[in-house]
């Protein structure tokens, strides 16, 4: 009968199983490559340029888009002196390969415009932009240098890196003792040599989880404070919030959990008898390593998934092969172990590298097939570039041809698999030496690969500006698709959609001027229009129609001088955010004070069809300018709104302000609204707004649950508890957000709607009509869904549709 301790052992180790293979899988399926790697391809100014008057922004063009947040600047002079000033122009909320700051006044003189990025994983890839302004010295531009990495962050990936190696050390001593252990347990005669080296693998299990734990910690520790630092938020706590979300703060904390478990299990584990608990226990520490390879460079750079997996089978080939060595290097050197006669501890060896042989043979044939391809995607045709990753790299590759590959042939024959054909009389003395030697060149080799993983990859360089024609592809992972540099800054427009569709790197910006230039030469209703039969076949305009049309009304405002003239093009297209756009750009022409004076006069021109479309849209647009210009500051924002003579006009612009507070904080943009209070700021906003507010309030409440059939239940929950006078507006922001997103699908907008109260559901209707006149400037989808609801609320359902109609 199975005693009752390892019945518990056994079922503790089936149960940690179970819950680390599921981790590794769901983290192997579900994660996405992270841009924690690029290079600089050009910049405006150029490096070492020199220009008659003090330039007012510069431009930094990346090979791989990056979260603008974690993109810093710092302006120096030729004395060492800090110019203060710098301010991020690129809008955050996604990654962006093209980053703008403007640049505070220059005086004459030589200056650095040192910039960093670190990426989710805590790589720091930095460089420096040297521009004279004036009169300068040739000489000493060419010869200008100001970066330097801080210390704090110089000592962090140092840390890091010795916690790499740690890692990658006790998973070795770790899969050792198990494989010695297994062979420990098999059927055949005992010796003391036998059970002195399975004392020895139960020790090594324990201090090689020991060891392999520190290096998590550590790990953890820098990285998350190095990506903590990469951020400028301002605010340290939420740095550090960005720090364990957006960055790979939670994966290395999974493996410190992880590994913290392996250490409180590793004692227990080294004296189970179980084949099976330790093929078990084999495999648990497999997905362990596979939660620790998804921040490592295969796994970030790789094309799909699967790059996880292609690392987490490199790193445990490797520890397979270097495990039992590190065992048999130990044991050796014991007092009890050379207490043993000569041929009882060669017969031993012999024995458990008779069992180790196909192993190592298996984990061969893994590391030549992982390592090949990871060589390829981190290298590439850059292998022989001179760079410190190539460099270190070569220095790998070359320990293992020169040193471990002939050794580890050489105790093959002696030992292993092709021991087996020599007669027991041949075999000679075991080769305790030069096993060491093995162990100590492949733990060398660790040594190397943890100083390549803290290197910027070759396939992105040194950081520095590179010729274009150097970016390759990279596995997927968004390099430049061999575009070159200098077309990304061209002031020349594009002459096609396809020109942009086919980029990587500035396809925003590519489209922006193509649809800038068809505004100019055909009109603003042509470029428009364009951009609305695109959205249906071209995956970036599907995916950002309102961006686009947005930006083009910015462009088209500028172009023709007047807010009036620009609105009577034809803009509805994508939820009329051409109309936003042209708006938000009057508004950024004036200042605080001078806002507040010329608010009033604005839309005068789009007022002359008073409350038609146009006339919306002007001052629906002002609210969302007026919170870009006053920084989110909702609150801020209205007093602007309450300039306007009409309640109608208040009305729309409080509206636009409040869904600008929305669409800001789903961005990443720090707003006005709450994640532990999903109704804040409508229970709080005075009583002449609270229909408004409310009016958008859903969309907020949705973003933060999800749009599962069982989370709208959840949101008409929650519009359930507000006052009794908001609940039907709280149910009309319902309807608008379930015909949003269920693309104006009839069905679903029916069944949606039908799980908030009944005595409230013709108010969704209401608000699925209302928005589906609005997105499609037309009536079709909306009498579909209004023919398809129960009778008793259909006449409200045709009232809101006419009601909508008739703004055009």
């Amino acid at each position: 009968m199975t005693p009752p301790r390892r019945r518990i052992t056994r079922r503790f180790a089936g149960g940690g199983l179970a819950v680390a293979v599921l981790v590794a899988t769901v983290l192997a399926t579900a994660s996405s490559p992270a841009a924690a790697h690029t290079r600089l391809l050009e910049t405006i100014p150029d490096d070492r340029s020199i220009a008659a008057e003090a330039p007012e922004r510069l431009t930094l063009v990346f090979a791989e888009a990056v979260d603008p947040r974690t993109v810093q600047l710092d302006v120096i002079a030729a004395d060492g002196a800090t110019v203060a000033g710098p301010v991020l122009l690129t809008p955050i909320g996604a990654d962006q390969a093209v980053i703008e700051f403007a640049l505070p006044p220059l005086d004459d003189g030589v200056y650095g415009l040192s910039w960093i990025t670190v990426g989710p994983d805590g790589h720091r890839v930095a460089g420096e932009v040297v521009v004279g302004v004036g009169v300068v010295d040739g000489d000493s531009l060419a010869g200008a240098g100001f970066s330097e990495t801080p210390a704090l962050e110089r000592a962090l990936s140092i840390a890091a890196g010795v916690a790499r190696y740690l890692w990658y050390f006790g998973l070795a001593a770790v899969a050792g003792s198990l494989l010695v252990l297994a062979w420990g347990l098999r059927p055949g005669p005992g010796s003391p040599a036998k059970e002195i080296l399975s004392r020895r693998a139960r020790r090594a299990l324990v201090r090689g989880a020991v060891v392999l734990h520190i290096g998590v910690l550590v790990r953890a520790a820098a990285t998350i404070t190095l990506v903590t630092r990469g951020y400028s938020t301002g605010s340290v706590s939420e740095d550090l919030k960005l720090a364990l979300l957006d960055g790979m703060g939670l994966t290395l904390l999974a493996a410190a959990v992880g590994a913290g478990a392996l250490v409180l299990w590793a004692p227990r584990l080294s004296r189970v008898r179980s084949g099976w608990t330790l093929l078990q226990a084999g495999l648990g520490v497999m997905a362990l390593v596979a939660v620790g390879s998804a921040t490592s460079h295969t796994a970030v750079l790789s094309e799909d998934p699967f790059g996880i997996w292609i690392s987490t089978l490199h790193l445990t080939a490797a520890a397979l092969w270097l495990g039992p060595l590190l065992i048999v290097g130990w044991v050796s050197g014991s007092g009890p172990w050379r207490a043993r006669p000569a041929a009882e501890r060669a017969a031993t060896l012999r024995e458990l590298f008779g069992r180790f042989g196909p192993v190592a043979a298996g984990a061969f044939a893994v590391l030549v097939v992982t390592g090949t391809r990871s060589t390829w995607l981190l290298a590439g045709s850059e292998l022989l570039s001179g760079s410190g990753y190539t460099t270190a790299l070569i220095v790998k590759l070359a320990l293992l041809a020169a040193v471990i590959l002939p050794l580890g042939t050489y105790h093959d024959r002696r030992l292993g698999l092709l021991a087996r054909r020599r007669r027991a009389g041949e075999a000679g003395a075991t080769p305790v030496r030069s096993l060491r030697l093995e162990a100590g060149a492949l733990a060398s080799v660790l040594v190397v690969a943890a100083v390549l993983a803290g290197l910027n990859p070759a396939v992105f360089g040194s950081g520095e500006r590179v010729d274009g024609s150097q970016v390759a592809a990279v596995g997927g992972a968004a390099a430049a698709d061999s575009v070159d540099p200098l077309a990304l800054l061209s002031d020349a427009p594009p002459e096609s959609v396809e020109d942009c569709s086919t980029r990587t790197v500035g396809k925003p910006n590519c489209y922006r001027d193509y649809f800038a230039e068809v505004m100019r030469t055909e009109g603003a209703d042509v470029a428009v229009a364009e951009i609305d039969a695109l959205s249906e076949s071209d995956d970036h305009i599907a995916r950002d129609c309102h961006q686009v049309v947005h930006d083009l009304g910015n462009d088209a405002a500028e172009h023709y001088g007047d807010v009036g003239i620009a609105l009577t093009y034809e803009g509805s297209a994508c939820w009329s955010g051409y109309y936003h756009g042209v708006v938000e750009y009057a508004i950024s022409q004036f200042g605080g004070t001078e806002l507040f004076d010329e608010m009033p006069n604005i839309c005068t021109t789009a007022a002359q069809e008073q409350y038609s479309f146009t006339h919306y849209n002007c001052v629906h647009g002002l609210g969302h300018g007026v919170m870009l210009n006053t920084d989110g500051d909702l609150f801020g924002s209205i007093p602007y709104c309450e300039t306007l003579p009409d309640r109608w006009e208040l009305s729309s612009c409080v509206g636009g302000a409040i869904m600008e507070n929305v669409v800001s904080a789903q961005q990443g943009i720090r707003t006005d609204l709450r994640t532990d209070d999903l109704l804040y700021p409508c229970n709080v906003i005075g009583d002449d707004y609270v229909d408004e507010c409310f009016a958008m309030q859903t969309s907020w409440i949705l973003y933060n649950l999800g749009y599962a059939d069982e989370n709208f239940a959840e949101a008409f929950a929650i519009c359930d508890t507000v006052t009794e006078e908001m609940v039907d507006n709280c149910y009309r922001s319902m309807g608008r957000d379930i015909s949003g997103s269920s693309l104006l699908e009839v069905s679903r907008i029916v069944r949606l709607c039908s799980l908030g109260d009944p005595a409230y559901q013709e108010e969704c209707y209401v608000g699925a009509s209302l928005n589906a006149v609005y997105n499609d400037h037309g009536t079709a989808m909306a009498t579909a869904l209004c023919e398809a609801i129960p009778a008793r609320m259909a006449d409200a359902c045709y009232a809101a549709r006419d009601r909508a109609a008739g703004t055009f």
